[in-house]
């Protein structure tokens, strides 16, 4: 294989930059296919016609152009490292550890792979380097699957020097704004985020556009058994299901409900009506308020306890008392993260 040789070195702007393409012997010669380059804000690659492609050297026009951002605390930040772009080997790149998704579809992956022999990669993907010559990848492990499989060498990819913060919340980012993770891939990748840099729940909603609430609930997904976590993963829950099933506090029986659901193809209503009603015959009355059990398994408490419960994103009881107008809403949460978030979805402001 030949030594990637520089070819320009100085961008518009006067930074330096570093463009390197491979040459040699059984290397096609380098007519540059259109090369998109990453957002400059999230890092992910845009298409063609987003206005960051180009046709004969991308490191002039694009990176000499435009500042590079990393997502940090605040905002997004003008990044410190260099950007630049080299075709590199193939063998020389490892996928990221942080890879949120774990599921790469076997027909799409050959369905790039053809188009990448007929067309070649049009798009980089990003990486960071390491020690001993090898790079890790941030975004495009499905671009450098199908190039392999397409038979290349040589990959093109735009080369950041970050940080493994930083690195993982481009690889999320990246998977979320395609919209190709499952529910509990982004509830996997989350809880690495949570875990591993210490981010609370409002800080990874910022960093990839979610609300609060919506991050809270993904990262109660990591409490399911692996039955229900199996079906999150095949599709044969959703996210609607498994939000549900959460408001079922014992594995078992929680798991039992959860093949049941899938066994007779159940809606999300329907699976909130069943465990609705399991909640209310399981669940005995309190010693000083007691309940007849006929009036908590009302149709009409138990359609107002899913509505409750899915517009609050959490589970919510109505105990209804013997006294005719009275009860309990009693509404659960599971992190102070999930409180607070509760507390603005009803519009109280804990500044008051």
């Amino acid at each position: 294989m030949s030594t990637p040789v520089p070819i320009d070195r100085t961008g518009d702007d006067g930074r330096t930059i570093e463009v390197k393409r491979p040459v040699g012997e059984g290397e096609p010669s380098r007519r540059l296919d259109p090369v998109a380059m990453p957002d400059p804000q999230t890092g992910d690659i845009g298409s063609e016609s987003s206005g960051n492609a180009v046709q004969t050297d991308p490191a002039r026009s694009a990176l000499g152009d435009a500042p590079s951002f990393t997502p940090r605390e605040g905002g997004l930040q003008p990044a410190t490292d260099e950007a630049r772009i080299a075709y590199l080997p193939l063998g020389c790149i490892v996928p990221n550890p942080s890879q949120p998704r774990q599921h790469f579809d076997e027909s799409a992956l050959e369905a790039l792979a053809s188009s990448i022999r007929s067309a070649g990669v049009m798009q980089p993907i990003v990486v960071r380097p390491e020690r001993g010559g090898r790079y890790t990848l941030i975004a495009g492990e499905r671009r450098w699957r199908a190039a392999g499989r397409a038979g290349l060498a040589t990959i093109p990819a735009v080369v950041r020097d970050v940080d493994d913060q930083v690195a993982a919340e481009w690889a999320l980012i990246e998977n979320l704004q395609r919209e190709d993770l499952n529910p509990l891939e982004k509830a996997e990748a989350f809880r690495a985020l949570a875990d591993t840099f210490g981010l609370t729940h409002a800080e990874i909603a910022e960093r990839v556009g979610l609300d609060r609430s919506s991050v809270s609930n993904f990262l109660r997904l990591n409490e399911l058994d692996d039955f229900c976590r199996d079906a999150l993963r095949a599709g044969t829950l959703m996210m609607g299901h498994a939000k549900a099933l959460l408001g079922i506090e014992q594995p078992d029986v929680r798991a039992r409900v959860a093949r049941l659901a899938v066994r007779h193809g159940w809606s999300v209503r329907e699976t909130e009506r069943q465990v609705v009603q399991h909640l209310a015959v399981s669940t005995p009355p309190a010693t000083h308020d007691p309940v007849k059990p006929a009036a908590t398994t009302n149709r009409h408490l138990a359609d107002l306890e899913a509505r409750l419960s899915r517009h609050l994103g959490t589970r919510v009881r109505i105990q209804p008392s013997r006294r005719k107008g009275r009860g309990k809403l009693i509404i659960d949460f599971y992190s102070l993260d999930e409180f607070d978030g509760l507390m603005q979805r009803l519009g109280f402001d804990g500044g008051e």
